[in-house]
């Protein structure tokens, strides 16, 4: 069995990354944020605690997600290995991340320069029916303001201008650098330059993978 952890600051492509390999490796990929929607869409016990703190404008504790993330890990589903995108998110996850034994780890952080995260976000546009998300640089829609995958309107997200993106990346390495540390520190970290074509990065973390 193989965890692979992706990190990696906003605009990153940790999502899009996270799909290719669960695409050819078939590993599969647990995000946080999609267990808790789905937890809360399913009016679960669980959903229903963390919609209340969510409503009530608090953050959700490091137990109720590692919690989530236990209850995914047992559903039975995964074989050869599985994808943690965002998660852990502070040192308390990570060391209980790590009583779950694998046979191999590997944690990437996909690195890419403020400069450049910042020029990537501001281009971004996201669809308002599905969620998906495009860039005009990197991967632009095939026709203008409509979405490849539904046909429903592109637009731009308020929080996608340069002093929020700025603010954004600060908030993220200032909460995920000592994670980021205590797996280097392990000796599982891998970095791979975030920078260029989808493809290329993924090349790159392919190349670690194998």
């Amino acid at each position: 069995m193989k965890r692979i952890l992706l990190f990696g600051p906003p605009g990153c492509g940790k999502g899009t990354q996270a799909d290719l390999i669960q695409k050819e490796f078939g590993f599969i990929k647990i995000s946080t944020g999609d267990i808790i929607r789905q937890e809360i869409k399913n009016q679960s016990q669980i959903g229903k605690r963390v919609k209340s703190i969510i409503d009530a404008g608090e953050l959700v504790s490091d137990d109720i997600i590692i919690e989530l993330v236990k209850n995914r890990l047992n559903r039975g589903d995964i074989k050869n290995g599985y994808i943690l995108d965002g998660f852990p998110r502070t040192i308390i996850q990570a060391e209980r991340l790590s009583e779950i034994k694998v046979d191999e780890e590997i944690a990437v952080f996909i690195n890419v320069e403020e400069d450049k995260l910042i020029r990537r976000l501001t281009s971004r546009l996201s669809c308002k029916k599905c969620g998906a998300v495009y860039n005009l640089n990197v991967n632009p829609p095939k026709k203008d303001g409509i979405c490849d995958k539904c046909g429903g309107e592109l637009y731009k997200r308020s929080d996608d201008n340069e002093e929020t993106i700025k603010n954004r990346l600060k908030v993220y390495f200032d909460k995920t650098l000592p994670v980021i540390n205590f797996y280097r520190a392990k000796g599982s970290l891998k970095e791979v330059d975030g920078f260029g074509d989808i493809n290329d990065v993924y090349n790159r973390i392919k190349g670690l993978l194998e």
